[in-house]
């Protein structure tokens, strides 16, 4: 009850200072009138808001920085032609900040990880680091397409035979599957072989999945295959036999 005395006895007393407030500005509980224009506050005249884009750009704009300037360099290394070399796809995979304990204090600098491929069987991959992130990418680029070499693909779409794969701390497991099946495997793995140009395969990583692990398992397995002409070596057999055997062929 005491509490109650007390807080009412403060409602009355704000209440009164209140109306005395009122009495002596009169102007103060006015409202402005939003239907007028203030002379300070508002612009005179009509205001017309630019139109907002509803449609996407008709193109990709690429960084310059990022784009490789050096073909006539890496076309005597790799024997590909300017051309051929615009026309690889470049995809950077993996981008991130590193740190480098020096005795200098820590030095920081950008890392990229980037995949190449004419998605006909010939990739790489390659790996930069540089204070400035577009400078890394492009250092990455030049790397994977010196780096550049042919995988083997059955029917040229698919891997010759399950492949199990360890790299570190991962592990990967490779299926061969039939025409339609289409790339369902990690992302990571599903941009490798979209360069590449397998088209119907799956896989299951185990342990580790970061990025520059599973990149470079992939690229490992897939130069691990046995093809049909090692084991028709091994075995002494015809490669027409083996083909009969191993993959049905008629």
């Amino acid at each position: 009850m005491m509490l109650c005395s007390v807080s009412s006895k403060h409602v009355k007393k704000v209440l009164k200072g209140f109306i005395e407030l009122t009495k002596r500005f009169p102007n103060t509980l006015k409202l402005p009138d939003l239907s007028k224009l203030d002379p300070i506050l508002d612009i005179s005249g009509t205001i017309i808001d630019p139109p907002f884009p509803t449609t996407r750009p008709s193109s990709i704009i690429t960084a310059p920085e990022t784009e490789s300037d050096d073909t006539d360099v890496l076309s005597a290394i790799t024997g590909l032609s300017s051309i051929e070399i615009r026309d690889l796809q470049k995809k950077a995979l993996v981008i991130k900040r590193v740190k480098n304990q020096t005795a200098k204090g820590r030095v920081v600098s950008m890392y990229a990880l980037v995949v190449v491929g004419n998605g006909n069987g010939v990739a790489g991959f390659g790996e930069g680091k540089h204070e400035e992130s577009p400078t890394a990418i492009k250092k990455a680029t030049n790397q994977a397409i010196k780096n550049l070499r042919y995988f083997e693909r059955y029917d040229d779409r698919t891997i010759f035979h399950d492949i199990e794969h360890k790299f570190h701390g991962t592990t990967i497991k490779f299926f061969a599957r039939p025409p339609g099946f289409g790339i369902r495997t990690n992302h990571y793995i599903h941009e490798v072989c979209k360069c590449i140009g397998f088209q119907d395969i799956s896989s299951k990583v185990f342990g580790s999945r970061n990025g520059m692990n599973v990149i470079k398992c992939t690229f490992e397995a897939f130069n691990s295959q046995r093809l049909p002409q090692q084991i028709a070596r091994a075995r002494g057999k015809n490669l027409f036999d083996v083909y009969h055997t191993y993959y049905g062929a008629r």
